[in-house]
């Protein structure tokens, strides 16, 4: 393994002990999970760089975005005591100006160095600029779609396993067996993303996270969602009735037909 890459784990693992150091004890386990959550994106960064095949510079700038991508979490759960980013604070702005005044990336040319704080920085936007240079774009798509690959997961085992009473489980949301936004619909017809504005009821959040095969970038990726079985652990979340069969089949047909699988 090259040695920049064990640098960054090294550096990651001990930047994420010391928030959990002084956390909380009910914080602590959160802050460990995040210390595990970019290993899991980095295994499926390496994935779609096995199968995309780029040439060895840009693979290594991939590989470390994917192990540093959160690096501005730690402070928002330990300090903020919350994971949601707001007008005050953005993880992916935090993590790339730590990134920029610390000594980790020292193994990178200027170009490779700005390829990592910028892909840190964009990881969690709604939406890409449109004009960006093209290695910064191509690492920034990379970390964003092993990123939600890993969201995903994450989500479909928490919403598996938690009792679905009428309470808050993020954002606000409030658990409802058929209680749907009319904005989520409209959004959701037009293969649009769904803005955290438009959440306001758990089937809101599925179709919020069923609406990102609209803005993942690899083959890899697809295929995992279909292969994993996450996407269908998804839709059978959603009610079979009223807009929801409709929407559904849509949602299975774009991923589909996006996996090259029609």
């Amino acid at each position: 393994m090259d040695t920049r890459i064990t640098r960054s784990l090294h550096w990651l693992v001990d930047f994420g002990r010391s928030f959990e150091a002084r956390a909380s004890k009910e914080l602590r386990v959160r802050v460990r999970r995040k210390i595990m959550h970019p290993m899991r994106v980095l295994a499926h960064v390496r994935h779609i760089l096995d199968e995309e095949r780029p040439r060895p510079e840009l693979s290594l700038a991939a590989e470390i975005a994917a192990i540093l991508h959160d690096t501005g979490r730690f402070a928002q759960l330990v300090d903020r005591r919350t994971a949601d980013d707001g007008s005050e604070y953005d993880h992916g702005e935090e993590g790339a100006r730590i990134l920029a005044g610390a000594d980790v990336l020292d193994g990178l040319d200027d170009h490779w160095r700005g390829v990592v704080i910028e892909a840190v920085r964009l990881h969690n936007r709604a939406g890409l600029p449109e004009s960006m240079e093209p290695d910064t774009r191509t690492v920034t798509e990379m970390v964003r779609d092993a990123d939600k690959l890993d969201a995903v997961r994450n989500s479909v085992n928490g919403l598996l396993h938690k009792e679905l009473t009428g309470r808050a489980i993020k954002y606000g949301i409030t658990v409802h067996p058929t209680e749907v936004s009319p904005d989520t619909v409209r959004r959701t017809r037009l293969r649009e993303l769904i803005p955290y504005s438009s959440m306001r009821w758990s089937n809101d959040f599925v179709l919020f996270l069923c609406a990102w095969v609209h803005d993942l970038h690899f083959d890899y990726a697809y295929n995992r969602l279909i292969n994993t079985g996450h996407f269908e652990q998804l839709l059978a979340l959603l009610p079979d009735q009223g807009v929801f069969p409709e929407l559904k089949a849509q949602l299975r047909a774009d991923l589909r037909r996006l996996a090259g699988r029609n």
